[in-house]
């Protein structure tokens, strides 16, 4: 019998690699930042390879920052995020299962069975749709006399209220998505 079939566990394998390439511009009171990541994982199970779910081909992100006033204490961030699929395991089919509630005694021609079993397909063989959003934050800051600070803090997370999903629930098929759009604010005090 080989070891996969004797274990409780699996020891698994694999590999990744992958670039980055980055671009970065900063001056007095502009910051813009560049990034695009390129990567591919495999893991091998002792059967089959497959792509994890990390497994993120492309990633882009890109950030602006800009210092407004004498002072420079009013700040506007925004961050641009862009990512291909991650890989998730289809559902190739649907059938009805039997639970046999009084075991190898039950009566399978008089029974009704009511649970929806799922025939899955290949191993986080397919992908999600593609995932996007803007955030934008504005700060600002407060000095005052005896040497405390004050931030107000406004961001709006996913501001085009992008539909980004987070997984697919197989038994209703209703898709549940990542943030909406969501203001926040914040204050932080330093003494």
């Amino acid at each position: 019998i080989p070891d996969e079939f004797k274990k409780d566990f699996i020891i698994e394998s694999g590999f990744s690699y992958g670039l980055d390439f980055l671009l970065k511009y900063s001056k007095t009171r502009l910051f813009l930042w560049g990034v695009y990541s390129y990567g591919i994982s495999e893991r091998w199970d002792g059967f089959d390879w497959y792509p994890p779910i990390f497994d993120r081909r492309h990633n882009v992100n890109l950030v602006g920052n800009y210092l407004f006033g004498k002072k420079k204490d009013l700040e506007l961030s925004v961050r641009w995020n862009f990512g291909s699929g991650l890989p998730f395991t289809p559902t190739v089919g649907f059938f009805q299962g039997e639970t046999l509630p009084e075991g190898i005694n039950t009566d399978i021609t008089t029974t009704n069975p009511n649970e929806v079993s799922f025939i899955l397909g290949d191993f986080n063989s397919a992908r999600l749709p593609t995932y996007h959003r803007l955030d934008i934050t504005v700060k600002k800051r407060f000095e005052f006399k005896n040497k405390t600070q004050m931030e107000t803090t406004f961001g709006v997370t996913n501001v085009y209220n992008r539909d980004n999903i987070f997984y697919v629930n197989r038994v209703t098929n209703d898709i549940i998505y990542q943030l909406p759009i969501l203001p926040s604010i914040g204050v932080s005090y330093t003494f």
